[in-house]
């Protein structure tokens, strides 16, 4: 048998003495979690834009080369 029989109801405190459904365990990885998350968005929002940028570099390089082409054809 638990020595903590509100832990074994499912009941805890948190670190204000406050009276938690959720075991503070449980929520400190939760919130660690939704901070890896965060970041994770971040990182990925970074590399959409610098994709992005290097699309459109390699599309001006593209437009260039189709000019440089036609300039040839056409000499």
């Amino acid at each position: 048998m638990s020595k903590d029989p509100l832990a074994d109801a499912g009941l805890h405190f948190d670190e204000l003495n406050k009276l938690r459904v959720l075991d503070p365990e449980v929520g400190q990885k939760t919130t660690d979690l939704k901070e890896e998350c965060k970041e994770f968005v971040e990182k990925i929002s970074q590399f959409q834009k610098i994709v992005g940028g290097l699309i459109e570099l390699v599309d001006e390089l593209a437009q260039e080369a189709e000019t440089e082409k036609m300039k040839v054809r056409a000499g």
